[in-house]
Order: C-alpha cells, then sequence, then structure tokens
C-alpha cells in the first residue's frame, strides 16, 4: 500500500484552476520529484497535502488515513513535514531552539530534547551555530535550519519545496549530498520541487510533471527528459516539435 495516495485533487482560486484532477502516489522509501515550470501549481499542490489550504474535490490518504479537513499542525503529527519556498525561520529564537520548537509535536519520543537538537544540527552542518539568532544565518543555513526543524518533527513524509534555490554551486552540492543521506542511509520517504534540473535529475528515482495545475506525465527520470508534452511545457511548443 501507498505511504501517501492522492486521488483527482482540484483546487480553485475564482477563475484559476490551480489543481486540477490531480493523482499520485508515493511509497515507503520513494524520493519523489514533483516537476514543472513556475505556476504550474506546484506549492499549490504541497498546501493541499499538508493541511494549509482545502481542496474542493479529491483525496488524499496518509497510510490509508484521509488528511481531509485535518489542520496543518495536525497533518505534521500524522507524519508528514515540509520547508517552504522562503526561509521561514522563527525570528528571535536561536538555531537550537528553532529546532527544539520542531520537537514538540506527538511523534517526538521522550528524550532530552535540547540533545537531541543538537544531534539534528550536525546532521545537517550547523554545528557551532546553535546559539545564534535563526535570522542571522546566511540563507544557506537557513535552509538547513529549516530540514532540521522538519527533522525534528520525526517525520515519515519529508516534502522539500525548491531546496536549492538562492545557492550557490557548493551549498547545492552539500544539500544534495544531505538529501541523499537522509533517503538512502535513513530510509526517509522524500517528496522534492526543484527548479534546479541537473540536481533535481540526479536526485530523484521518480517524476510527476504538472502543468497548468494537472499530470503531464510520470515516470522515470529518463523518460521524462524525453515526454514531448514536458519538453512542451519548458521550452514552448514550436521548440518542441523541432526538438522532436
Amino acid at each position: 500500500m501507498s505511504l501517501l495516495s492522492v486521488r483527482n485533487l482540484d483546487k480553485r482560486f475564482g477563475g484559476l484552476h490551480a489543481v486540477k484532477d490531480v493523482s499520485l502516489e508515493v511509497h515507503q522509501g520513494d524520493i519523489l520529484g514533483i516537476l514543472g515550470p513556475n505556476g504550474a501549481g506546484k506549492t499549490t499542490l504541497y498546501n493541499l497535502l499538508t493541511g494549509f489550504i482545502k481542496p474542493d474535490n479529491g483525496q488524499v490518504m496518509l497510510d490509508g488515513q484521509s488528511l481531509l479537513g485535518i489542520p496543518s499542525h495536525k497533518v505534521v503529527g500524522l507524519g508528514i513535514a515540509r520547508t517552504f519556498q522562503l526561509c521561514r525561520p522563527f525570528v528571535g529564537l536561536t538555531v537550537l531552539e528553532n529546532v527544539m520548537v520542531g520537537s514538540l509535536g506527538p511523534r517526538v519520543p521522550n528524550v532530552d530534547l535540547e540533545k537531541r537538537a543538537h544531534k539534528l544540527l550536525e546532521q545537517v552542518g550547523l554545528t557551532g551555530k546553535a546559539e545564534t539568532l535563526s535570522e542571522l544565518l546566511s540563507y544557506g543555513d537557513q535552509r538547513r535550519l529549516e530540514i532540521a526543524r522538519a527533522l525534528a518533527t520525526e517525520p515519515r513524509l519529508l516534502l522539500l519545496d525548491e531546496p536549492f534555490a538562492g545557492l550557490g554551486s557548493g551549498e547545492i552540492a552539500a544539500l544534495s549530498t544531505l538529501i541523499r543521506d537522509l533517503h538512502r542511509e535513513q530510509g526517509l520517504t522524500i517528496m522534492l520541487i526543484e527548479h534546479k534540473l541537473r540536481e533535481f535529475m540526479q536526485l530523484v528515482s521518480k517524476v510527476v510533471a504538472i502543468d497548468f495545475g494537472q499530470v503531464i506525465g510520470t515516470g522515470s527520470p529518463q523518460d521524462i527528459v524525453k515526454n514531448p508534452k514536458v519538453i512542451e511545457a519548458y521550452i514552448g511548443k514550436q521548440d518542441a516539435d523541432y526538438a522532436a
């Protein structure tokens, strides 16, 4: 059975059909990529999956349990954590305190939360910055803090929304290694949105491509890059016909 099952998910904002009849499956241990141009509906999809907004139609099931109508803070308690396109640290709190806040959910074992938070900071490469105010971190370090805070909730499924945005090549390489380690060594199931296509395709094992809110292709990275609809969505129909 799928860890996450999405069926015929639909969301409109007035005249904008942001997510249109989207269905997908995420199995335990997957690293699934969500691919699409700007405005395709990717982040709206994440918002629907995590309870930030309610769908107009469709179903979202986590390990057989419906998530419809469940608020975002309770979705986290069921095992889905996410990061955001724009970093959102808790301003005024230290890096360590930010991670400890993430440890207050019901899935976290009854352990020394401060010690656990230090281990998570070490895992994401923020050792030595525990007492720094979160808003004083570099943008790359704020990205790492977002991941540490999400991991602190003890997720079964981690949704990453453009984790490489605004990062240099060295930072991207290091963060790619972290994501691989989370997936391979800890067996964490991951969904990934990213516009850095080379790094994206090297990380994911399966891709769901969407455009104008609807799925236009599903398959391996090798299949997706040859999909005419995906090529058209990125470079336009005339160039897509030429490329074919």
